[in-house]
């Protein structure tokens, strides 16, 4: 066995090394009373009974891949040189062998918790010896702890290095001697725990620290896991230095302490903003990253004892939260999800969920994600393999033909949006429609968008956001981008006008009747135009077929209108508001047709987008208020002929779609019910 000096060898019965290290730690001024050495430690994510437990179930086959990965990527990370956070700017290159400070504070944290794995997995300590080296490089030579897009004290790449450095202390930290340890701890202490103070404590605390986003849970959650950390490890009483001198961090109980007081309630906003049916308005990508450190911090609280984490725990929103990127990201590798950073979710978090409730469909997903994952990041695979149940009952593996329950037509009225299908998993069309707050964080202007996919290709498309600009967050260079503002998704301009960062949106309860399905989604008095009606109701036919998206706009002058359909694909347009939308082998048909004046069609391929794409503009003539339908179906190479009627009195409209006819009421909320 290979052998480094200052480090513990494994195989090792570890509660035996952690007593022995009490000793040497006390003599290193490591605490003003004993470290009570005990199961306990380590408690944050995983005890010293789990770990045993991951190692001897590593090999199952269930967890086979898991472990081949974990040790594929640690023996990488051993040889891997070393990782420099750049001081350019965001938006700017790097030098050679530099990336950004976020990115090289989340490779850390894969590097250090898949290097500790791989060392429980085998006893390597070169393993052990790895992660500890590039902690001491990160604390001791990293020029930043703060990403240079965002201002200090403390943010997201501080947020990402405090969990990372809380799993080390109480974990790997260990099984390091005193005189090499202290020095890692006072580093993290100075430039994490006081600058989190240091911004938290100041006469106005930054805007994340009772925020609803994922800035909230990965500064805050960061911060109270390296607090209960530091507590846990013992090291609670005056550290004394050489010769009696107060070393750098005197008083960490105290600042521990502070930090949980504050840190702990902080992340209630961000609780209370996940509604009871688990969905995120900033899509399933910052559902990841926020959730991720969330319920992170949570599990340590409840494993410290602290009632918060077992009050997290007991909210109808989280134990269904993990729905929602389910049904945003159907298949296996499409994201219908909406807003900046909007791919897939796909993280070992699944599992954790999974185990916490005992529930398959959490499972089952997350073991559809491809392993390993080549990029470097985050430690999933180490992390799966703690999280990740086998041999028990209620697992999708134990059940028969097991496939998860998921609607078809699937509704999160707590933030708008949907997804209609006609059939769940792997659907093999569907539509989205995105409706809510254009409050949301990382949210477009982008009410009533639709978008639709055949197979595992976009036809419809969401642009999503491009890689962050400088200025992509400015308030005054933000809404300009294309993706962004109105212009750049499948909606509706007015008067050539778009719509308005923080108005609101909503989305109608789904309604059914002989088995037609109605959305609508209200956009009213969100233009920059004066538009008191703007209402957007997508109808599904035959068990989500087929669709009929009816826009109703009315302004207060006359006004021209013009319904936008993005395509990575091409467009092919035909006679009478006909066109076909291909995507290699996948294709759709519609028809679109305005009441009265007719709508005419045109494809552009519009500037300001950073990959090609074409848009069909179905443009209106001015009027005071319009009726447009469209219908849309899936795999098919024409389109039904259209009729658009409405009644006298304006309560009924009445659309033909081939020789079907549909006759809709309004509610008095403003939707559409089929009469």
């Amino acid at each position: 066995m290979e052998r480094h000096k200052g480090l513990t060898p494994h195989p090792i019965d570890r509660r035996t090394c952690l007593g022995a290290l009490a000793a040497p730690m006390m003599a290193a001024g490591w605490a003003s009373r004993p470290y009570q050495a005990s199961s306990s430690t380590p408690r944050l994510l995983f005890t010293r009974e789990e770990l045993d437990r991951m190692r001897g179930r590593a090999t199952h086959p269930q967890l086979a891949r898991l472990r081949a990965a974990v040790l594929g990527k640690a023996n990488r990370y051993t040889t891997a040189p070393p990782l420099v956070p750049s001081i350019t700017g965001r938006g700017e290159p790097d030098p050679p062998g530099e990336d950004k400070g976020l990115s090289c504070a989340r490779a850390l944290q894969g590097r250090v918790v898949t290097l500790g794995m791989a060392w429980e997995l085998t006893g390597e300590a070169r393993y052990l010896e790895s992660a500890v080296a590039q902690l001491e490089h990160a604390v001791r030579d990293w020029r930043i702890w703060v990403d240079t897009a965002h201002p200090p004290p403390f943010d997201l790449m501080t947020g990402e290095l405090s969990l990372t450095y809380a799993l080390a202390i109480d974990w790997l930290l260990l099984a390091v001697p005193a005189e090499r340890r202290a020095p890692i701890v006072d580093g993290v202490v100075r430039r994490a725990l006081d600058a989190y103070l240091q911004a938290i404590e100041s006469p106005k605390p930054p805007g994340w620290h009772a925020g609803k986003n994922n800035w909230n849970t990965v500064c805050n959650g960061g911060a109270v896991m390296l607090a209960l950390a530091l507590q846990g490890m013992g090291r609670v009483g005056e550290s004394q230095g050489r010769a009696g001198s107060p070393s750098p961090a005197t008083g960490i109980a105290d600042k521990a302490a502070r930090v949980l007081a504050k840190g702990v309630p902080a992340m209630d906003p961000y609780w209370n903003h996940l509604g009871p049916d688990g969905a995120w308005d900033e899509g399933t990508g910052y559902w990841r990253y926020g959730h991720r450190y969330a319920l992170m911090a949570a599990e340590a609280l409840r494993r410290a004892g602290h009632p918060a984490g077992d009050a997290i725990f007991a909210r109808s929103g989280v134990r269904q939260t993990g729905y929602f990127p389910i049904v945003f990201n159907p298949g296996r590798t499409l994201s219908a999800s909406f807003g900046d950073s909007n791919g897939r979710a796909a993280d070992a978090i699944f599992y954790f969920l999974g185990a916490t409730y005992r529930d398959p469909a959490f499972i089952w997903y997350q073991d559809r994600v491809e392993v390993p994952r080549q990029r470097e990041g985050w430690p999933d695979e180490a992390l799966a393999l703690l999280w990740r149940p086998v041999d028990e009952p209620w697992l999708p593996e134990r059940q028969r033909d097991y496939v998860p329950a998921i609607p078809a037509a699937a509704v999160f009225p707590s933030i708008g949006w949907a997804l209609l299908a006609p059939r769940q998993p792997d659907p093999a069309h569907f539509l989205a429609f995105k409706n809510g707050s254009l409050a949301a964080s990382h949210t477009h202007l982008d009410l009533n968008h639709v978008s639709l996919a055949v197979g595992d290709t976009f036809l419809l498309l969401e642009l999503g956001s491009r890689p962050y600009p400088a200025d992509y967050f400015r308030a005054d260079r933000r809404y300009g981008y294309y993706e962004i503002g109105t212009r750049g998704h499948n909606t509706v301009l007015v008067g050539g006008k778009g719509q308005v960062h923080r108005r609101e949106g909503r989305l109608l309860p789904l309604v059914e009747k002989d088995g037609v399905q109605v959305l609508t989604g209200m956009a009213d008095d969100a233009y920059e135009v004066a538009t008191p009606i703007a209402r957007r109701h997508v109808v599904a036919l035959d068990e989500r077929q087929a669709f009929v998206v009816i826009d109703e706009i009315e302004t207060a002058a006359a006004q021209s209108i013009e319904l936008r359909w993005h395509t990575g694909g091409a467009w092919a347009v035909g006679e009478r508001g006909a066109a076909v939308v291909t995507n290699g082998a996948a294709r759709a048909a519609i028809r679109t047709l305005a009441l009265g004046t007719g709508a005419r069609l045109e494809v552009e391929s519009p500037d300001g987008w950073i990959r090609p794409v074409q848009v069909l503009r179905a443009v209106v003539e001015p009027a005071p208020r319009h009726l447009v339908a469209t219908v849309i179906v899936p795999n098919a190479a024409e389109a039904p002929t259209l009729s658009l009627a409405r009644t006298e009195d304006g309560r009924e409209i009445v659309v033909r779609v081939g020789e079907r006819q549909l006759r809709f009421v309004t509610t008095a909320a403003g939707g559409l019910q089929v009469r």
